[in-house]
């Protein structure tokens, strides 16, 4: 409840200062993600080692300098978060094998960023660093899907811990970029998560995330 309640304040903050006048730069941003999921089986010895998948992020964002060399940077917007499938073969009772139709879990996520951005330099190119937060909430997910070759059903593996995930999660945001004459940027990031998406007395799930993205200061554009 404390979660989601931040995570409404901090959209009611993000949207005041979007339409304020002390903001100093804003715009959008879109990139890949590159994330994977820990799941740890606490009753059970089973190597969960997931790989690491693709997936699409845009956000919007305003900044806010305090001085310069310091400025406070909000995102809101949409990642893709999840993992891909680790070698995992389904055999049935005749001998076949299930035929893998969809090799990604994916998690469908609103998320806000909030990061304190340090500008070393003032200069046309200049380099950055990006600490922060950043609270996910999920809107949908879609499994990893097998097909029963004799019978031709279709069955998502992994949907009844989807299920059972936490909606709202809250995890750290380190980046470093480099601004070219304060009109485009290109950004790598990293987002460990502090809170599990599943914590239950069987299985511990979360998130592990980084990033890469360009990004448009619109306001420069027109100015």
């Amino acid at each position: 409840m404390k979660q989601k309640l931040l995570l409404i304040i901090a959209l009611i903050l993000t949207a005041k200062l979007s339409h304020s006048q002390i903001i100093d730069r804003y715009g959008f941003n879109t990139g890949l993600s590159y994330s994977t999921q820990t799941w740890d089986y606490k009753l059970i010895s089973f190597d969960s080692d997931n790989k690491y998948k693709f997936g699409f992020q845009a956000f919007l964002q305003a900044e806010k300098d305090f001085g310069d060399f310091l400025a406070l940077r909000t995102e809101f917007g949409y990642i893709q978060k999840g993992f891909k499938n680790n070698s995992i073969d389904l055999k049935f009772a005749d001998g076949t094998t299930a035929e893998l139709i969809n090799e990604n879990a994916v998690l469908h996520d609103l998320a806000l960023n909030i990061g304190l951005k340090a500008k070393p330099l003032k200069s046309d190119f200049s380099p950055y660093l990006l600490a922060g937060l950043r609270g996910d909430y999920m809107i949908s997910n879609s499994c990893i899907m097998f097909k029963e070759p004799a019978s031709g059903m279709t069955f998502n593996f992994f949907e009844p811990e989807f299920k059972e995930f936490n909606k709202f999660n809250l995890g750290g945001l380190i980046g470093v970029g480099i601004n070219i004459k304060d009109l485009i940027y290109f950004e790598v990031e990293y987002n460990p998560n502090f809170t599990k998406n599943l914590d239950n007395k069987g299985l511990s799930v979360k998130d592990n995330c980084w990033g890469a993205k360009i990004g448009l200061n619109i306001n420069k554009l027109i100015k």
